[in-house]
């Protein structure tokens, strides 16, 4: 990886807020989260739009994370 994922005791203290979201709802804070960590104003915007997805209400619950589960395969996500 070219940039370098911030650990929490690095990040700004909103990052560690979203740091502590992401760890309870996924059980741990994701790569992608920690190199976004670098620059809060995209970190939150990337935030906003996934909290407006889980909370839209165009298709099921299952269905959402399944797509999204899909779509890291196929753009070769590594997580």
């Amino acid at each position: 990886m070219r940039i370098r994922p911030l650990e929490r005791n690095e990040a700004s203290f909103s990052a560690r807020l979203l740091y502590s979201a992401i760890k309870r709802q996924v059980g741990k804070v994701l790569t992608p989260i920690k190199v976004q960590a670098h620059r809060p104003g995209i970190m939150w915007g990337f935030a906003a739009m996934m909290i407006a997805l889980e909370f839209s209400k165009s298709a099921d619950k299952i269905v959402k994370r399944l797509v999204t589960i899909r779509t890291a395969q196929i753009v070769g996500c590594p997580f």
